[in-house]
């Protein structure tokens, strides 16, 4: 299950941009694991394959059944929801590299809630379910470490929606 497709440079960047965000005052939206060491993220992304989405690709389609979890290793995505009268797209965020996306149907197995759209060229690290699961018998303690800091990227993002 261990896909080593990411190069060592791009691994070193990548870890580079999380722990910036986990030491720093980081935004909401950052994927905080403050006591992580690089080891621990080249464990993580061992477990993960790497896509580049090209500015103005979806990386993400509203509706689709893919449980995929995306780390955004470069780059900026914005996420757009159908409104209320259900045709018209609206801005949600703009999630930026050192944060996750594809957090909510990875979690509850349901379609996709909101599309995603690369603003510039993006890559991202793409983690699925079976990947999850061999990373978790792999290094249980970091995975459940991970799971909090989805949970709290989850809890943030439902409250900024139940607050509009």
């Amino acid at each position: 299950m261990l896909a080593d497709n990411i190069s060592s440079k791009d691994i070193d960047s990548a870890i580079a941009r999380f722990r910036a965000n986990s030491s720093s005052a980081a935004p909401d939206e950052a994927l905080l694991l403050p006591r992580w060491r690089d080891e621990d993220w080249k464990q993580l992304f061992q477990f993960t394959s790497t896509r580049r989405v090209m500015a103005g690709d979806a990386l993400i389609r509203h509706g689709e059944p893919d449980r995929t979890l995306y780390f955004v290793l470069h780059g900026n995505l914005e996420v757009t929801a159908r409104s209320g009268d259900g045709l018209t797209m609206g801005h949600v965020a703009l999630v930026g590299a050192g944060s996750v996306l594809g957090e909510l149907a990875f979690f509850d197995g349901g379609t996709r809630s909101a599309g995603a759209w690369a603003v510039d060229d993006c890559d991202v690290a793409a983690m699925t379910p079976d990947q999850y699961a061999a990373f978790e018998q792999s290094n249980p303690d970091l995975a459940r470490q991970l799971l909090f800091a989805l949970g709290r990227v989850v809890a943030i993002r439902l409250r900024r929606t139940t607050a509009k």
